[in-house]
Formats: C-alpha cells, sequence, structure tokens
C-alpha cells in the first residue's frame, strides 16, 4: 500500500479528524498527509512539531533518560487534541482531533498504522 493510500484509509478511521500529517524531523517537511479544515495550516504545524519533537529528545538526554523511548507526545487544545507519535528516529506523525474526538482510540489507530507509515516512508526512499 503506498503512503499517500495509507493515510487516506487512516483518515477515514479517526473520528473527529481535522489533520494529520508524516514528517521528517530533521527537515520539519510534511510527505504526506492533509487537514479538513483551511484554517489549519499543516505546514506550519509539520515544521513547528519537529521543533518539539527534537526539543523533547534534548530534554530527555539532560535527564538522562531514553529519547528513543517516547512514544507519542500529547498537546491539548481549546479544540482540539495534538499527538505527535514517533516513526523510527528520522520520522513523526502528528495528528490533530477534534476535542469530541476519542483521545484513546485516536491512539490506538495511530500505533495501529505505524509500520504501514514506516513501510510507505521506506517505499518513498527507494525512489529518490
Amino acid at each position: 500500500m503506498s503512503l499517500h493510500d495509507a493515510i487516506e484509509l487512516f483518515k477515514s478511521e479517526i473520528p473527529s479528524f481535522v489533520s494529520t500529517d508524516i514528517v521528517s524531523i530533521a527537515s520539519g517537511m510534511s510527505i504526506g498527509g492533509g487537514s479538513i479544515d483551511p484554517k489549519f495550516d499543516a505546514t506550519v504545524a509539520s515544521a513547528s512539531y519537529a521543533e518539539v519533537i527534537k526539543s523533547n529528545a534534548r530534554a530527555l538526554k539532560l535527564l538522562g533518560m531514553d529519547p528513543d523511548a517516547t512514544e507519542d507526545i500529547l498537546i491539548t487544545h481549546g479544540n482540539a487534541f495534538i499527538l505527535l507519535r514517533l516513526l523510527g528516529r528520522d520520522y513523526y506523525h502528528n495528528l490533530a482531533i477534534g476535542k469530541e474526538g476519542n483521545l484513546g482510540l485516536a491512539r490506538v489507530i495511530m500505533k495501529k498504522y505505524e509500520s504501514v507509515f514506516l513501510d510507505g516512508i521506506k517505499a518513498l526512499s527507494q525512489y529518490k
């Protein structure tokens, strides 16, 4: 399954879906995703949240903790939950859902798609 097809299937399974992206941590560039909310700039979100991922890793190292053991980072906002889930060392997956969404279910679905997204990333890198 292509990364694009996997993302579309993922989006269809998420109640209260707002936005999702698969992002390079180093560059902050999205390699796939999108938003249903025209006010939610996924490009800005991808780059900004890459910095959150990097800051989290630096903080954990300073605390003597393994940054690679991070599963996800939750950001709560007045109208949304934003989940950042690591995909190996080089990529992360972000998901924004409305506050009426089911955060636990969103986490389970993100984990379910983790290997599918990693396979899609590998397939994309073979074409470069």
